[in-house]
């Protein structure tokens, strides 16, 4: 299970800090570039966690950490979905926006194969993963990686996000895997799709081999794509890392508006990454949200 969060209280208070630079992503999708040294000491941030991010005058909304490893700064990459995101999309260079946090868990490296699962936006939370992970895998100092596999998917080539980031961190296009709902890019299908064959043809080898090495998804997007990761995972027995998202105000467990039902554990506080023992208890994964009310809604 991925580790509690590592909270320290003066990050609580939003940060104000200027952009320094913006990347157009797509054109719907823009990564943007800040400045983040609220207190003295070096902030540790890692993959998987998230920031609450404040656009002054229109609202704050919780945000996954793109890119990590700077010296005090940070990228959040963000698509233009709703009244907040697209108020930050209008921002430029030398725009003050406010950040608080790292907030939540992260993802928690394992031992043999890892297979990285990310749709849309969600390649946001786990791309330092995949950095992460093949940086171990080469020389390794914790973990020992035997294959690193990247899933992708969108629904056109223009969509995918990050490509030649991954092609940079990897050098090995035989471990990047592409699906586009129409064919535009690589494998015709849906991610989870090409996770059932990936999985079944692993451990079809493992069994001509006469071993057994453990197998990790780790996986962040549209909760409809999660639910069914985390069913191909039950299905061969694999341990799933799954990033959720909720309606969050506060990101440290106080509105209680993200709680996992009949759980009671809440998005921002014990994850935003959940394993298998809790998606299996989770009655409203992949079914229901709250809205800012706190009603649920139908996804």
């Amino acid at each position: 299970m991925p580790v509690k969060p590592n909270i320290d209280f003066r990050l609580n208070k939003p940060f104000l800090t200027s952009i320094i630079e913006i990347k157009q992503e797509n054109k719907n999708v823009k990564t943007f570039i800040v400045d983040y040294n609220p207190i003295d000491e070096p902030i540790e941030m890692k993959p998987g966690q998230f920031v609450m991010v404040w656009i002054p005058g229109i609202d704050e909304i919780p945000m996954s950490i793109s890119h990590i490893g700077w010296e005090n700064r940070m990228a959040i990459t963000v698509a233009a979905v709703g009244d907040a995101t697209e108020a930050l999309h209008k921002l430029e260079v030398g725009d003050q926006i406010g950040i608080r946090g790292p907030y939540g868990n992260w993802y928690e490296p394992k031992d043999g194969t890892a297979i990285i699962v990310g749709g849309g936006i969600g390649m946001a939370s786990v791309l330092p993963l995949i950095d992460q992970l093949v940086k171990e895998q080469k020389n390794p100092t914790q973990f020992e990686l035997d294959q690193v596999i990247c899933i992708e998917g969108a629904k056109t080539e223009s969509d995918l996000l990050f490509m030649n980031e991954i092609a940079d961190i990897y050098a090995d296009e035989t471990a990047m895997e592409f699906c586009t709902d129409d064919g535009s890019c690589g494998f015709k299908g849906f991610t989870t799709e090409k996770l059932d064959m990936l999985l079944q043809q692993e451990i079809e080898a493992q069994k001509a081999r006469n071993e057994t090495s453990p197998i990790t998804v780790y996986s962040c997007g549209p909760e409809i794509m999660l639910k069914k990761v985390f069913e191909i995972c039950e299905k061969y027995n694999v341990e799933v890392q799954a990033s959720l998202e909720r309606m969050m105000r506060c990101g440290f467990g106080m509105c209680g508006l993200c709680a996992l039902e009949p759980t009671g554990l809440l998005v921002c506080f014990d994850g935003p990454i959940f394993t298998n023992e809790v998606l299996r208890k989770t009655t409203d994964f992949g079914k229901f949200h709250r809205d800012f009310s706190g009603k649920p809604f139908k996804i």
